[in-house]
C-alpha cells in the first residue's frame, strides 16, 4: 500500500536519530550480529480472526503470544485485496503499483505473468549480505521458471506457485472435508492435486507427494527442520514462511474439527478449525526458535494477505472487519499485524498509527544495512520509528488502487472512488469502521483534497503489466454491498 516517504523527511529523520530508547541496550549496533528473520505471512485471516484483537470465536493463543513479546498493530493495513498484488508487496517492501503489478494472477490463465526480475525481493536484497533464504509455502508470484523463488533470491523452496491448492486428499483418513456451494463453479477436486497445483521442492522443481500429509502442518515440519539445520551456521537466515491457510477450500484434520463441536454450521465450525490447527503450527515454529536459541536475534513478523471472503460463509461477521476480501472497504485491506523482536522491542506493546506490509522490507534492511540509507525506491518505514514515536505518524497517507477502485486513507479519514460507478465517498474511520455513512457532501475540502492526491498518485504509477480479469459491481461484504475487483 503506496504511502508518503515520511522517513525522507526532516521529521522522519529526527524520529530516527530518536528511536534508540526502542532497543533493551545502547550497544553499537555495528558490533552487534545481523538479525534473523522469519516472515509468517497467512492467506484470508481476518482481523477479527485473532483473539489478540479483542475476539474469542477463534483462539489464537500462540498468536496472541506473539503480540505479547512485541508489537500488535491496530490499523495494520496491505497493499491490495487479492493475494498476488498484496504479497508481491510484502516481497519488496514497494506499492506494487509502482512496477505495473496491479491486479492478480490467475492460476490457468496467467503462466507468464509474475514479479518483474527488475524488482528485487527480500531474499534477493538479503543474500547480498551472506543470508541463507528460504521460502516455504504459497509463492503466487508467477508459475513460470523466471518467476521460481529460486531464481528469485531464495536458496530453497517448498511449496506451491499457484494461489491455491488443496490441503490433502479426501481419502487421507483423519481429514474432515467440508465442500461449500462454490465448489461445483470452481470444479473443485479432492482426490489430486492438478500439475500447476502440486507441490514442488528445490531448485529442480521436483513435484512432492504429500497428499497424505495435512499442509499446514507438512509446511510447519519443513520449517522446523530448516530452522533446526540453522541453529549452528554462521550466517543469518530469512525465513518466509508463506501459510495458504485459512484460505479455501475447508479442510482440517479431524480432531481440530472436533475441537468446535458447538458451532452448528460446519462451513463456519471447518474455518474456525482451520484456524486453530494454524494457531498451533505457528506455535511449534516458535517453540523451536526458542529451542534453538534463535529467538534471542530474530526478527519476528506476522501478517495476513488480506481480509476473509465472504462468498463462501465462513467470515465473522460479528465486526465490520470481518470480511472484505476482494474490495477497499476495510475489512479488505485491514488486517492482524504484529512485529516482535526480543530484546530490541519492548513487549506487550499497541500501536494505533497506520502502518503497512511494505514497511517490513524497510525494517529489515534498515538493521542489516547499519548506517546507510535505505534505497530510495523502497515505499514503507522503518518500523521501529513508528513504534517509538506513534504520534508523528498517526496522520500517515495510505495509497489503494485497482482500477475502477481507488482508496485512501489519510489520517482518521478514508476516501473511496468506483470509476464504474462514477461515485466518490468520504468515510470517518473513528466513528464509523464499517464505512456506512458516506460524509462527502458534508466534507467537501477533506473531500477534493485527498481526492487529488489520489489522482496525482495514480498519474506517477505506470500502466499495469496485465489487464483485470473481472469485477463484482454488487459484492457483498459484513457491513454492506459494494464493489469488487480480482
Amino acid at each position: 500500500m503506496p504511502m508518503t516517504k515520511l522517513r525522507k523527511s526532516p521529521l522522519a529523520l529526527a524520529i530516527c536519530m530518536m528511536a534508540a530508547p526502542v532497543f533493551a541496550t545502547s550497544t553499537n549496533t555495528e558490533q552487534e550480529s545481523q538479525p534473523n528473520v522469519l516472515m509468517i505471512v497467512v492467506d484470508d485471516l481476518a482481523l477479527p480472526d485473532v483473539s489478540a484483537y479483542g475476539h474469542d470465536l477463534a483462539p489464537t493463543p500462540n498468536i496472541d503470544k506473539l503480540a505479547q513479546d512485541g508489537v500488535l498493530f491496530t490499523n495494520g493495513y496491505v497493499a491490495a485485496s487479492v493475494s498476488a498484488v498484496s504479497r508481491a508487496a510484502i516481497l519488496t517492501g514497494r506499492s506494487p503499483q509502482r512496477f505495473g503489478f496491479t491486479y492478480n494472477i490467475h492460476d490457468k490463465k496467467d503462466a507468464d505473468k509474475g514479479l518483474p526480475a527488475d524488482v528485487p525481493t527480500i531474499g534477493e536484497r538479503l543474500k547480498t549480505h551472506g543470508y541463507n533464504t528460504n521460502a516455504i509455502g504459497k509463492w503466487h508470484q508467477g508459475f513460470n521458471d523466471e518467476f521460481y523463488p529460486t531464481n528469485r533470491g531464495f536458496d530453497d523452496f517448498y511449496g506451491f506457485l499457484t494461489g491455491e491448492s488443496i490441503y490433502a486428499s479426501q481419502n487421507t483418513p483423519g481429514i474432515v472435508t467440508t465442500p461449500t456451494k462454490f465448489d461445483a463453479r470452481k470444479k473443485m477436486s479432492y482426490d489430486h492435486r492438478e500439475p500447476r497445483q502440486s507441490v514442488f521442492k528445490g531448485k529442480e522443481r521436483k513435484v512432492v507427494n504429500n497428499l497424505n500429509k495435512y499442509l499446514t502442518d507438512d509446511f510447519t515440519d519443513v520449517a522446523i527442520q530448516y530452522l533446526n539445520s540453522q541453529e549452528d551456521k554462521k550466517n543469518p537466515f530469512f525465513l518466509y514462511l508463506a501459510y495458504n491457510a485459512p484460505h479455501y477450500p475447508l479442510q482440517v484434520p479431524q480432531n481440530y474439527y472436533d475441537k468446535f463441536s458447538d458451532i452448528k454450521d460446519p462451513v463456519r465450525r471447518t474455518y474456525v478449525a482451520m484456524i486453530s490447527n494454524l494457531d498451533d503450527n505457528i506455535g511449534r515454529v516458535m517453540e523451536t526458535l526458542e529451542k534453538t536459541g534463535q529467538d534471542k536475534n530474530t526478527m519476528i513478523f506476522f501478517v495476513s494477505d488480506n481480509g476473509c471472503p465472504i462468498q463462501f460463509g465462513f467470515c465473522d461477521c460479528s465486526d465490520p472487519l470481518g470480511s472484505g476480501k476482494f474490495t477497499y472497504v476495510e475489512g479488505g485491506v485491514h488486517v492482524p499485524y504484529i512485529f516482535s523482536w526480543k530484546g530490541k522491542i519492548k513487549p506487550n506493546q499497541r500501536v494505533e498509527s497506520p502502518v503497512s506490509s511494505i514497511d517490513m522490507v524497510p525494517t529489515i534492511m534498515s538493521h542489516v544495512e547499519k548506517n546507510k540509507d535505505l534505497p530510495a525506491e523502497l515505499d514503507g518505514l522503518d518500523l521501529l520509528s513508528v513504534i517509538n514515536e506513534p504520534e508523528a505518524y498517526s496522520d500517515r497517507k495510505l495509497f489503494f488502487s485497482q482500477t475502477p477502485l481507488h482508496a485512501m486513507r489519510d489520517g482518521k479519514y478514508k476516501l473511496w472512488i468506483s470509476d464504474d460507478q462514477k461515485s466518490t465517498e468520504l468515510y470517518d474511520l473513528e466513528k464509523d469502521s464499517g464505512e456506512l455513512h458516506n460524509i462527502a457532501t458534508e466534507h467537501p475540502e477533506i473531500t477534493q483534497k485527498m481526492q487529488k492526491a489520489l489522482q496525482q498518485w495514480n498519474q506517477e504509477n505506470p500502466k499495469p503489466l496485465w489487464n483485470m480479469h473481472r469485477t463484482f459491481p454488487n459484492w457483498k461484504t459484513c457491513t454492506k454491498d459494494t464493489e469488487g475487483v480480482y
